[in-house]
């Protein structure tokens, strides 16, 4: 067994909730930062009695809006991981960061803790586009915490960015990546936009007062995205992930991977020696009760099979036939060939060597639903 492990952390605080969030957050929660630190710190210690000799390659600050706590709360938190547990001298540390809430003075902070990757969440060029999703802040904040980050010698800088916006077209999505292209971020993450039950994007949506691009447009917007990137030098490593060389997210690709993690803060998940477990999403039962993991299940073969099989196919590299095989003890072409017959025919996937991969990701689902159906 790896001894390396990744850690995520969540900060579930937020200035105001965007229309289309169905993340475990909570706006205008000031009151209970001090508190959920000190409960964060104490679950850290929880699973470092047991877990303390393995070495964290990444740690991975998100939310929520991370970079609303204070510098001095960021470098505490980044240390008490640190006295906890054995963290490699080249792990790689990130906080995802809203631009209204940065400031030069906070990312000082987070570079003496040892932060070495800003994930910022943009989402769109387009002020009246930021503003309809309930967006706080502007493009220009953008750039110009980008352009501060890069004075303080941060080079590795990501920015999201949602696909299948109202109106958004394959001309205006050309443009907005070339925009943030121009500023010299090393990492972009396309995500289409989803419709969750329960945010106001769904209701908006279902009464017809907001209408997104159909799954042709979709499709299209997408594969418009990819092309444009590669031409701007960024190679795409997974399905909504795209990096300069060199800059690919190692935190994720533990993900990818099946690698393990801890999942550290309300709402947060974690996979560790086979099991899965989940965090509480109720903020006042995180921080006032003791803490123990919920929900922890083990996987089973038919999880951990279908698990393995989605994540690999979502990434450019694709799933290794020869490690599957060795893992769950099957010739995977035998097994999973009524599904390889019709999807080679239809030119849906493709295999080179020893790798199966996709070949058209905007309908990735509808191929891994194929092989999911040959799962006993």
């Amino acid at each position: 067994m790896s001894k390396n492990l990744s850690i995520y952390i969540h900060i579930p605080f937020c200035k105001s909730k965007c229309i289309y969030c169905n993340f475990v957050s909570f706006p205008n929660c000031e009151k209970f930062f001090h508190a959920y630190l000190e409960k964060v710190k104490q679950e850290i210690n929880y699973h470092a009695l047991k877990l303390r000799h393995r070495t964290i390659k990444t740690i991975f600050i998100g939310g929520g809006t991370p970079s609303l706590l204070n510098g001095e709360e960021i470098f505490n938190l980044i240390n008490h991981v640190k006295q906890k547990f054995s963290v490699s001298k080249q792990a790689e540390i990130t906080i995802e960061v809203n631009p209204e809430s940065f400031s030069k003075e906070k990312a000082i902070w987070w570079k003496k803790a040892g932060v070495n990757r800003l994930s910022f969440g943009l989402q769109s060029t387009d002020d009246v586009v930021l503003k309809q999703l309930g967006r706080i802040h502007t493009f220009s904040q953008f750039n110009q915490a980008v352009q501060i980050a890069q004075t303080l010698g941060f080079t590795n800088i990501s920015a999201d960015i949602l696909l299948g916006l109202p109106n958004q077209t394959p001309q205006n999505i050309r443009q907005t990546l070339r925009k943030i292209a121009k500023l010299k971020v090393t990492h972009i993450s396309a995500y289409g936009l989803q419709v969750e039950q329960g945010t106001k994007l769904f209701e908006l949506v279902k009464n017809k007062a907001v209408v997104l691009p159909d799954e042709d447009l979709s499709n299209e917007i997408y594969n418009s995205a990819h092309l444009e990137l590669k031409k701007l030098g960024f190679h795409r490593y997974e399905i909504s992930n795209f990096a300069k060389v060199g800059f690919e997210c190692k935190h994720n690709k533990n993900y990818w991977a099946r690698g393990e993690f801890l999942g550290i803060g309300t709402g947060a998940y974690g996979f560790i020696d086979g099991m899965h477990y989940e965090n509480t999403i109720n903020l006042t039962d995180y921080i006032t009760k003791d803490y123990l993991p919920q929900n922890a299940e083990k996987e089973t073969e038919k999880t951990k099979m279908e698990e393995s099989i989605m994540l690999a196919l979502r990434t450019e590299k694709g799933l290794n036939i020869q490690n599957f095989n060795k893992i769950f003890n099957v010739d995977f072409c035998e097994k999973f060939k009524p599904a390889l017959d019709k999807l080679l025919q239809q030119k849906l996937i493709k295999i080179t060597k020893n790798h199966i991969k996709i070949t058209n990701f905007s309908i990735s689902n509808a191929i891994i639903l194929q092989f999911f159906m040959l799962i006993d």
